[in-house]
């Protein structure tokens, strides 16, 4: 369902990664939620991908999504997946940690703690927030040789703070010869100061 550039260099803090499969026209889903437009290629090794982090978190359809896909991360510590809902209940899913409240507060403290690099694995309205946080260090995208038309943006409409937008610096572009997917690394850039929300 997610998919990922190759590893990035080590770094001594821990980076927060949007990293997100999504079609050429910039969607991640199509409007009935679903991801069947995914190509699939067998170079990628999703084994060695999932090993690079150690938090997971993402928002409640794509947690929905993901459990399609017979739930990659089954197994993981309870407190390694981390779903962004103020409708789920903890005690129906007593395997992952349910975030009720702001998610910025929660990633500055697990970035801030010890462990792998942090995977946000979407949607695009979790992600908007934590990047006008300035809680987002990399946005990797996973281009599909695919069009659409409509469905869920890479990113929901951004807020008044991120005026002027956010700057990026490719990092690395690869592209998967068997299926013409595009793996893309982004830097996120930082802001002046003063044009970060709080």
């Amino acid at each position: 369902m997610v998919m990922a550039s190759p590893a990035p260099t080590p770094q001594c803090q821990r980076l927060v990664r949007y990293n997100v499969a999504a079609t050429l026209d910039g969607f991640i889903a199509s409007v009935d939620g679903s991801t069947d437009w995914i190509v699939e290629d067998p170079a990628i090794d999703f084994d060695a991908l999932h090993a690079q982090f150690s938090t997971f978190i993402m928002g409640r359809k794509t947690y929905e999504a993901m459990l399609k896909y017979g739930n990659p991360l089954a197994g993981r510590p309870q407190e390694a997946v981390i779903v962004v809902s103020s409708t789920m209940k903890p005690e129906d899913h007593p395997a992952i940690t349910i975030e009720a409240g702001d998610p910025r507060r929660r990633l500055r403290e697990l970035k801030e703690g010890n462990g792998k690099d942090i995977w946000v694995m979407g949607g695009g309205q979790l992600v908007g927030p934590l990047l006008e946080a300035g809680l987002v260090d990399t946005i990797e995208v996973a281009i599909m040789p695919v069009v659409i038309g409509e469905g869920a943006p890479l990113l929901a409409r951004l807020g008044h703070e991120a005026k002027g937008g956010y700057k990026l610096s490719l990092v690395e572009a690869t592209t998967m010869e068997s299926s013409g997917i595009l793996m893309t690394r982004y830097k996120v850039l930082p802001r002046a100061s003063g044009s970060e929300s709080t």
